[in-house]
């Protein structure tokens, strides 16, 4: 019988065991190839595209900053980074998958590997292109 000491660092061992185990089996998910994968794993570093920013700097008008700013605090308070519906809508405007790889001048890949104003760029052209209607409680 093991004394009531050893108990606490008995549960921690298998914490820990547990922890590396589903790390392991992530590591080699995200190894299969998927084609969902890129999608699921949040994304871990920002790919910049100054283009955007220059875009939107000179082509964008100031009542679509206005709008796109309203809605990305709406939607997510304006986190680039966020996740809704357990990972189904990400991003400051809160796209899906589909609508973010078929809106127009989109980069494809995750919204959430990308800066605000890319997503922003990305969501003004979509709504010149369908309305507001992605957005149905924010714009």
């Amino acid at each position: 019988m093991r004394s009531l000491r050893t108990l606490p660092l008995i549960a921690i061992a298998a914490a820990a065991l547990f922890v590396a185990a589903v790390a392991t089996a992530n590591d080699s998910a995200a190894t299969t190839g998927s084609p969902y994968q890129s999608w699921l794993k949040p994304a871990v570093d920002k790919r910049h595209k100054p283009v955007y920013d220059g875009v939107w700097r000179r082509k964008v008008s100031p009542e679509n900053k206005r709008w796109a700013r309203r809605v990305a605090a709406c939607e997510s308070g304006m986190d680039p980074d966020v996740l809704g519906a357990g990972g189904l809508y990400r991003g400051a405007f809160q796209f899906s998958e589909g609508t973010w790889r078929s809106a127009p001048q989109s980069p494809g890949g995750d919204p959430i590997a990308f800066s605000y104003r890319t997503q922003a760029f990305v969501a003004v052209r979509l709504k010149g292109r369908d309305g507001t209607g992605h957005w149905p409680n924010c714009a």
